[in-house]
């Protein structure tokens, strides 16, 4: 249960060595590679170029059917022997071919559709195409007006209108479809006054028949289209659906060996050689040299220093049921070097702070089939098997805790007399909503060992860290004082809420409150400036957020675990509320009434057992990491990465 140490090797391989060293390093997964200088790509560019295309053909044929594309389940040998043997240049060539043939015939379909649009106003012209234009003697202006604008001539120039004539033939909501003919004596005028009137010319382009015969031999090769169309898409989605499972996993096998070959990217050159360097766990060190030393006859593995500021990368080692809660740990951050691991000392509180914040048996049994069930039947990867592992554990503390709390999706079980309800009391110990004030001080008493656990690991790190014997000591107590300090003020709110039973106590409380006082001033006074800390930032420490004032912080941060108890609280009156209201529903309604009603119960505490599972997420990872790990974590750590054979688009059979 720790942050299992690191170190940085160095892997020097001959040239000829390198791709199958990769692609054993790969295989083993126990080595993350330290990012060299940023070099362009020398290899694997046309292995590159093949998956741009690959990625192409996959998108096409993902918009081309509507059901998520089954995973081929298939170890790497087999799925290494289908990549060989499958003609991908045949597929991507055939799939290319019928996504040009179809986005030509889809923009053809839009270019007729645009045409008959266009030409539709002007049906009725008995006119060939081709035949308006210009001749010497007569001007055409077919096109639209807007229905604000009319086409009138000056006063000085009404005789000009002689020698214009205009014929209307559709009009619209926007203004009207025309066509003008004129004298070309006056075209410039014309053409003057169309422009004033934002006249929008009409471009027959190359059409040369009847706007009716155009519409007519438009609409049929429209029609033609559409049904060819439709029938490529039913064969495109046959297709796809045998397609995209092989494709996706060629990609995923050539996406993985194209990471291997660009290793030697980021490795060290010579002419005969290449040099790599990356960090490993210490434990895996001697495994690692045996097993390259056995497969290649020129490759030698040798621990190194980092260089000066170098960080190793952070890996965690727990057992599975403390390991489910890392999540919690890598919400936050991975722990900084020489910070221990802060897992174990998350999986006690969370999934029973969980818990207290549903206080209900019922929802906890979803959360656990939930979890169970994704881990029994789902196709779930590394990191999501350890989030159900955490949704299965915190489910199960649920139904402990909320069959303790008498919560059973929030029915009054007192009512009932029968057996089943008799033994579901029979385990009863507590009310949360009749007993709140004693769940308030639950609460805050769980706060106070929380807190106080997180003030003795700040004692542990401190003292392993501490440069000197002075503020090795200075570290453990100031710990010891600050949990005194912890403990007294939890017994100081507690005597607000049930001060009948810790009345007897008031006087440890208020030694308790003093003399940690008095401890966190001396200590950080006497031993910081034993320690070599200097007189102002030992007097800073003594006084400051982190002494005497910080007691003030303490008080705010035992209070902040009411919030369990608010949570708590309102989980079982609103799971009540929800069958008030299913049995009003039952009574309201003759005949039916008890359909509506059994939805109303199902439905409604599903839903709600998933807000209420965010809440009781949501709530508990904010006391950790604002009134837990500020006692004594210091993330900044990054995770441990492996460079390992990833192979997306498939499901890996052992």
């Amino acid at each position: 249960m720790a942050v299992i140490p690191m170190k940085k090797v160095g892997i020097l391989s001959h040239h000829s060595d390198f791709e199958k060293l990769g692609s054993r390093l790969a295989e083993l997964g126990v080595i993350q590679i330290s990012s060299g200088e940023e070099k362009p790509a020398e290899v694997g560019q046309e292995l590159e170029h093949l998956l741009s295309r690959i990625t192409r053909a996959i998108n096409f044929l993902d918009s081309k059917t509507d059901k998520e594309p089954s995973k081929l389940k298939l170890s790497f040998d087999p799925l290494a022997e289908l990549v060989t043997d499958f003609d991908i240049e045949k597929a991507l060539s055939k799939i290319e071919t019928d996504r040009q043939r179809l986005e030509k015939s889809v923009s053809r379909v839009n270019t007729l559709t645009q045409i008959i649009e266009n030409l539709r106003p002007y049906e009725s012209v008995p006119y060939r195409l081709d035949e308006l234009t210009d001749s010497p003697q007569i001007g055409i202006r077919p096109g639209f007006l807007p229905k604000d604008f009319e086409i009138s001539f000056p006063e000085k120039e009404q005789h000009l209108a002689e020698l214009v004539h205009i014929k209307e033939y559709k009009t619209g909501p926007h203004g009207k479809y025309i066509m003008v003919v004129y004298h070309r004596s006056i075209e410039d005028a014309i053409d003057q006054i169309l422009a004033d009137s934002d006249f929008a010319l009409f471009h027959p382009g190359e059409l040369t028949g009847t706007p009716s015969e155009e519409i007519s031999k438009a609409t049929a090769e429209l029609n033609e289209l559409k049904k060819r169309i439709l029938e490529t898409e039913r064969v495109m989605k046959v297709s796809a659906e045998e397609l995209l499972p092989i494709l996706y996993a060629i990609r995923g096998y050539l996406k993985a060996e194209l990471n291997e070959k660009r290793l030697s990217d980021i490795a060290e050159k010579t002419e005969q050689t290449l040099y790599l360097t990356g960090w490993v766990k210490a434990p895996d060190i001697s495994a690692l040299r045996k097993s390259l030393s056995k497969d290649f006859d020129a490759v030698m593995v040798e621990p190194i220093n980092p260089a000066e500021g170098e960080s190793p990368p952070v890996a965690l080692k727990n057992p599975p049921v403390i390991e489910a809660f890392e999540i919690i740990t890598d919400l936050y951050g991975r722990p900084r070097p020489g910070m221990v691991d802060p897992t174990p000392f998350i999986a006690p509180f969370f999934p029973v702070f969980f818990a207290l914040c549903l206080t209900d048996a019922g929802y906890g049994l979803l959360i656990s089939l939930l979890g169970a069930g994704f881990l029994l039947f789902g196709n779930l990867g590394k990191g999501s098997r350890k989030f159900m592992r955490f949704i299965l554990y915190s489910g199960i503390t649920t139904i402990i805790i909320g069959a303790l709390a008498g919560g059973w999706f929030g029915m009054n079980l007192s009512a009932s007399n029968n057996v089943i309800a008799k033994a579901l009391l029979s385990v009863k110990l507590f009310d949360p909503l009749s007993n709140a004030i004693e769940f308030f001080a639950a609460s805050i008493f769980l706060g106070v060992i929380q807190v106080s656990v997180g003030f003795g690991i700040s004692g542990y790190v401190g003292a392993k860290e501490a440069p000197n014997a002075a503020l090795r000591l200075k570290a453990i107590l100031m710990s010891a004082a600050w949990i005194a300090v912890t403990l007294g003020a939890g017994i100081f709110i507690a005597n607000y809420l049930i001060p009948e039973a810790t009345e007897p106590f008031l006087g440890i409380a208020v030694t308790l409150l003093k003399y940690g006082a008095i401890g966190i001033i001396a200590v950080s006074i006497i031993l910081g400036i034993a320690g070599k800390r200097g007189i102002g930032g030992s007097i800073a420490d003594g006084i400051g957020f982190d002494g005497l004032y910080g007691i003030v912080g303490l008080f705010g941060d035992l209070l902040s675990y009411a919030r369990i108890l608010a949570l708590g609280l309102s989980t079982g009156v609103i799971a009540g509320v929800i069958n008030i209201i299913a049995k009003q529903l039952s009574v309201m309604i003759p005949g039916v009434g008890f359909v509506f009603a059994a939805l109303l119960v199902i439905i409604g505490h599903i839903v709600y057992t998933g807000i209420s599972a965010l809440g009781a997420f949501v709530h508990p990872a904010r006391l950790h990491f604002v009134e837990y790990f500020t006692k004594f974590y210091e993330g900044g750590g990054e995770p441990f990465e492996p460079f390992e054979r990833k192979i997306e688009g498939v499901e890996t059979a052992e």
